[in-house]
């Protein structure tokens, strides 16, 4: 049986037109700061109703305000949802909300964009780390697409599934939240084989951006070991993703700009860095063709923004 007989074969990403979603829902989560933010600010501008999901109740109610002028201008509603995507009861429970709440509207747009940025090493992160990481990370993409996919199937109307992955998802040399990452890559290219282009689907591969992730540590449930303070190395690397990385917004442009043409790889750059996620992903893919061991490479803005604080210019 030829390419062109498989019926396995998932070349189409579906329709690609942002117009078709106008109208609908897009559920966000992470959506109160940063990425998803941004992506809430960019789904008003394309005339979706954006439910703002989050652990965070307090950033909920704020980024709720920060958006009512847009809103109101673009004659759509904004909903918030405080929800942990690390339980699976609390985000079954968000998803029958978020339908009691708009039960006229269809989810046109799911934005899985929660994620932490905590843990060590692959042999030094401590069991809980590894825990609390992948259970965000990994189990919670899993979460949403496992529950939410299925009703925005139900719809029939056209929609689009995004996941947040990383640079680190796709490049050698991983801790424990890069893995966590490639994991959200292979979850979104299964999903992407068993849509069979009913929904679009793509993943973010975004270079360092101007985030609060670092800072997830304070957020962290009790049953993962409980909130606790910044390291103070911990608080230099969240100051430097402040004024060192790419701006959300930008990065929320160019996920709808992406969706638009079908992309289902979005390797969102820093205009210091052209070039350097496809030169990572050449490089991992070169040592496996090759037979050679993994190699990361770095380039000069990467490693002077991850230098440290004393050695940076």
């Amino acid at each position: 049986m030829g390419l062109a007989d498989n019926p396995y074969d998932t070349k189409d990403n579906g329709h690609g037109d942002l117009a078709g979603l106008k109208g609908g829902l897009a559920i966000i989560t992470g959506g109160a700061s940063g990425i998803g933010f941004a992506l809430a600010e960019a789904s008003i501008a394309h005339g979706l109703h954006p439910v703002l999901v989050d652990i965070q109740d307090d950033n909920l109610s704020a980024a709720a305000t920060k958006l009512e002028a847009s809103a109101e201008a673009a004659d759509v509603t904004v909903s918030v949802r405080q929800t942990d995507v690390s339980s699976l009861e609390s985000v079954e429970a968000m998803a029958k909300t978020v339908r009691e709440q708009h039960p006229d509207k269809p989810i046109s747009l799911l934005c899985c964009n929660a994620g932490v940025g905590s843990g060590g090493g692959v042999l030094t992160g401590s069991n809980r780390d590894w825990d609390f990481v992948f259970a965000v990370n990994v189990m919670g993409v899993l979460h949403c697409v496992r529950t939410i996919v299925p009703r925005m199937l139900e719809d029939g109307s056209p929609g689009s599934v995004m996941a947040t992955s990383s640079q680190d998802g796709l490049c050698a040399g991983q801790n424990v939240y890069g893995v966590t990452k490639q994991a959200c890559i292979a979850i979104m290219e299964g999903v992407h084989q068993e849509l069979q282009g009913r929904l679009t689907s793509h993943v973010l591969c975004p270079q360092v951006t101007a985030t609060n992730i670092v800072g997830s540590e304070r957020y962290r449930p009790d049953r993962f070991g409980g909130p606790s303070q910044l390291h103070p190395r911990a608080q230099a690397a969240m100051d430097m993703f402040k004024n060192s990385g790419v701006n959300p917004a930008e990065v929320a442009n160019n996920v709808f700009n992406a969706m638009e043409r079908g992309t289902f790889y979005i390797m969102s750059e820093a205009e210091q860095d052209p070039g350097y996620i496809q030169l990572q992903v050449e490089t991992r893919m070169n040592s496996i063709l090759n037979g050679e061991r993994p190699y990361r490479p770095r380039s000069p803005w990467h490693s002077e923004i991850f230098a440290p604080p004393k050695a940076r210019n």
